[in-house]
């Protein structure tokens, strides 16, 4: 029996069980039917409140990351982070979705302003389904790129020091760090395992956020 056999066959004993519905969600979102896969993770977000409120969360990102991939309704995108928040505040996968939310249209106070919030509850253990967060370290890039921009040049210049001496950074962005620090003519350490999430990759393109002074 077919993984998506086995979860329809579970789903249609039990309707109702939260988790059925969001191993459903999942197994259509990896057959590539993000229409079935954005019902069945609303309705376990629901069911899954009472009983799972960091699955639910969970799920909730997961219908934001099936219309994120059509990419025509950004405002119920915008509206359906916020709604994770107000689920679950402590985590920061949607205060990074919505940072780059604003980032992608330069509104950098807002995109500076998430991405702080984000920084609060970072070094968590993953998700249990994929959502597209790229790492901690993404926070931390997002706000140094749009502090600049707020007159934050010294804290800016910290963060761009602070991540090039982290490992392990994808090359996209790791050569726009380094062009960074380059340009603020930071003097780095070698690399040190500091503690942030690597977890998981997004799949969409980064725009390139190259400070000129």
């Amino acid at each position: 029996m077919s993984n998506l056999q086995t979860h329809l066959h579970n789903y249609i004993n039990e309707p109702l069980n939260p988790h059925f519905n969001a191993e459903l969600g999942e197994t259509y979102e990896q057959l590539g039917q993000g229409a079935a896969a954005l019902s069945y993770f609303l309705r376990a977000a629901e069911l899954l409140i009472n009983v799972d409120i960091e699955l639910s969360y969970n799920c909730l990102l997961k219908t934001w990351k099936q219309v994120n991939t059509i990419g025509r309704r950004k405002q119920w995108e915008k509206a359906q982070l916020e709604l994770a928040i107000t689920h679950l505040s402590t985590r920061p996968e949607a205060y990074y979705f919505l940072s780059k939310y604003y980032s992608e249209i330069s509104e950098h106070r807002e995109a500076y302003l998430y991405a702080s919030l984000g920084l609060k509850y970072i070094n968590l253990s993953p998700l249990k389904y994929d959502i597209g967060y790229p790492g901690d370290y993404m926070l931390y890039f997002l706000k140094a790129y749009h502090g600049w921009y707020l007159s934050k040049r010294e804290e800016s210049k910290f963060i761009w020091k602070k991540l090039g001496e982290m490992p392990n950074i994808p090359k996209k962005h790791k050569d726009i760090i380094k062009n960074n620090n380059k340009n603020f003519n930071n003097l780095l350490s070698p690399p040190s395992p500091l503690n942030f999430i690597m977890k998981t990759t997004n799949k969409s393109e980064m725009k390139e956020y190259y400070i000129n002074n």
